[in-house]
């Protein structure tokens, strides 16, 4: 549950809720956290890898 609460904290800083990572792939937090919610999924890491596909650009 800490996980969402800083992405959200993040979140609310960024406006398109986009972010790019080290390896130069952006990931779609705020989709990421509002599809997590919707499913009940308490960390990201809970999801299939084609699930998380979903959210990288």
């Amino acid at each position: 549950m800490e996980l969402f609460k800083e992405i959200k904290f993040f979140d609310d800083h960024f406006e398109d809720g986009v972010f790019s990572i080290p390896d130069g792939k952006k990931v779609k937090v705020r989709a990421l956290y509002e599809y997590c919610k919707e499913k009940g999924v308490v960390a990201p890491d809970e999801l299939s890898e084609e699930e998380l596909k979903m959210f990288v650009e």
